[in-house]
């Protein structure tokens, strides 16, 4: 099936908690405890893409500044009856296009101690892990989170 991509602002924030919660995260994580608020505060603080087929959200993934030289792409979500179609992976583009587009030297994210399974997708995609990484919004209620990076091409 087919999908598309549009940009999410505050207001989107239920459809986009709504995939959130649909994805199925640890209920040890503070993912499973973010609220719509949360979401429309963060989306409000850089923006977001929502993913839509048939007419409903099916995909998210947020982003924010953080300094002159990092984009964070944040909540990358999709439901798990749309797997496997390749919306993940235009997601995690989509936010690499705005970090190119505004000039961030990296892209950096966070994958919870409780979601490690998902670090392959993501090295597929080219990021790494950056041990000396720090993602400037952990949760300091949970373990801290596994850093990766991808470099955009441009020196800070």
């Amino acid at each position: 099936m087919t999908f598309t991509l549009r940009p999410a602002l505050p207001a989107d924030a239920p459809a986009f908690h709504a995939v959130m919660m649909a994805a199925g995260m640890d209920p040890r994580s503070s993912w499973s405890r973010t609220r719509v608020e949360d979401v429309a505060w963060s989306l409000g603080q850089g923006g977001g893409f929502l993913a839509w087929q048939d007419g409903q959200a099916v995909g998210c993934v947020g982003w924010r500044p953080d300094g002159p030289d990092t984009l964070t792409l944040n909540k990358l979500a999709t439901r798990p009856e749309v797997r496997g179609q390749g919306i993940g992976v235009a997601l995690v583009r989509a936010v690499e296009e705005v970090a190119a587009r505004d000039g961030y030297a990296r892209v950096l994210l966070a994958v919870s101690q409780y979601n490690l399974d998902v670090l392959p997708f993501y090295e597929r995609l080219g990021y790494r892990v950056d041990p000396a990484a720090v993602y400037a919004h952990a949760n300091p209620s949970s373990p801290p989170p596994t850093v990766l990076i991808k470099e955009s091409g441009r020196t800070p």
